[in-house]
């Protein structure tokens, strides 16, 4: 016997089955949150939690930049980041729309926008109050910035610029090594200004205060965060040059037993 689904059923049931793929318990982000134009941007889906998807051998992703047409691609599991997460590299010029699934086609089921990022506007003002020598106004709107975008990089931007204003402006090289501190344990060390804090850090420890151990110490985390990085000719030659203090040290920690 045949059975006769009309079409309120249909849709009915279409939409139940599409509701039990988990999609609210998949964890979707992207790596800038806060991209440029022109930026490389990883997107991540997370789907360890979520029943439907954690068993699927293949995630797509449907891209589109006028909400009208999509394009599909596979992603790729990211192993570093365990067995369940998903990802896809892409180059972003305009906002793009997109959604994360299993499927073929875009079905319009819990879609994510990137905006590419207004940050020169967001940091404007600051930097007119900077070259304008008004270094309080321009603090205190950074500290503003800050307070508003508490753990995104455009933060860890307005951070960074506070730690110039004091090492440069001011001169006030223990400050700015608390601010470059404040960078390195508190962002991620993706951020550009997380790795150029850890390498100013290491320089004003080593040519200003004097703190020889603590700069080889953060030079060699340098190198261990970063091994690829364009600074590590400057600092192999920084360290050659720590290495008679290290020695002194080291002697005079001998004697002292």
């Amino acid at each position: 016997m045949m059975i006769k689904i009309n079409k309120i059923s249909f849709i009915f049931l279409l939409c139940s089955f599409l509701i039990c793929q988990d999609y609210s318990l998949m964890n979707v982000y992207w790596e800038p949150e806060f991209p440029n134009k022109g930026d490389d941007i990883i997107i991540y889906a997370d789907v360890s939690e979520t029943e439907y998807f954690k068993n699927s051998y293949q995630m797509n992703i449907h891209l589109s930049v006028d909400k009208k047409e999509y394009s599909t691609h596979a992603m790729l599991r990211d192993y570093s980041k365990g067995l369940f997460t998903w990802t896809y590299r892409y180059k972003i010029n305009k906002d793009t729309d997109f959604q994360i699934d299993n499927n073929h086609g875009f079905n319009h089921i819990d879609t994510h926008l990137i905006k590419i990022s207004d940050y020169d506007s967001i940091l404007h003002e600051a930097n007119l109050l900077l070259a304008g020598q008004d270094y309080q106004g321009c603090i205190l709107n950074l500290e503003n910035v800050i307070n508003t975008y508490d753990g995104k990089s455009i933060a860890a931007e307005a951070e960074y610029m506070i730690a110039e204003i004091f090492l440069n402006d001011f001169e006030e090289y223990s400050i700015a090594a608390d601010y470059y501190k404040d960078i390195i344990s508190k962002y991620p060390k993706e951020y550009q200004e997380v790795k150029k804090s850890m390498f100013t850090l290491a320089y004003i420890y080593a040519n200003y205060l004097d703190y020889y151990s603590d700069a080889i110490l953060l030079y060699e985390e340098f190198k261990k965060t970063y091994p690829d990085d364009d600074l590590i000719n400057s600092i192999d030659y920084e360290l050659q040059n720590l290495s008679k203090f290290d020695k002194e040290i080291k002697s005079l920690l001998n004697s002292s037993k």
